[in-house]
């Protein structure tokens, strides 16, 4: 969807003295562009900050999970964590817990895509000489999400995951 609006942020690695040559074609494409360093250094973010929405994923759905078996209202939920001050509001739970509870999983970013970066990330931090205990956890949810056959639909299926474990569906469907 963002491709379509004109809307990507587009991460630029590589010399820096080459960004004017292509930053017209960038602004015709997308809504802003940021210089992040050296070749390679752009891939690196964009892994990273999708494992880190990855992480994300899973902790809402495991949220959810827990006010759903505890018997707590998802709308009310949500409202507070979205209006109540704290640090757990996030653009994936703004743009996707409703979606959740409604039970829709129809794909802007598909699970398979997700998994790969997670995935990436992961050997990334390894070669880094980085432990990363919770993406290597979120790495396996999401490999138990292909597993089960949703790896085409939104990478928020991951939920899916965590309504197996719990036995029942978060979603009000």
């Amino acid at each position: 969807p963002q491709a379509e609006s004109g809307e990507i942020f587009f991460i630029v690695g590589g010399d820096e003295e080459n960004l004017s040559a292509i930053a017209p074609y960038l602004e015709i494409m997308g809504k802003m562009h940021r210089h992040v360093g050296p070749s390679g250094a752009g891939n690196w973010i964009k892994l990273v900050h999708n494992a880190l929405g990855a992480v994300n994923a899973v902790a809402v759905a495991e949220a959810l999970a827990v006010c759903r078996n505890a018997g707590v209202d998802l709308e009310h939920f949500f409202q507070v964590v979205k209006n109540g001050g704290g640090m757990a509001y996030s653009t994936y739970f703004d743009k996707r817990v409703q979606r959740i509870v409604a039970g829709e999983f129809s794909p802007t970013f598909t699970l398979d895509l997700m998994n790969k970066d997670v995935g990436l990330a992961n050997r990334l931090a390894d070669r880094a000489g980085v432990p990363a205990p919770i993406m290597k956890e979120t790495q396996r949810t999401f490999q138990e999400a292909m597993d089960n056959g949703w790896a085409g639909e939104d990478f928020s299926a991951v939920t899916h995951v965590i309504e197996k474990r719990i036995g029942k569906t978060i979603s009000d469907k």
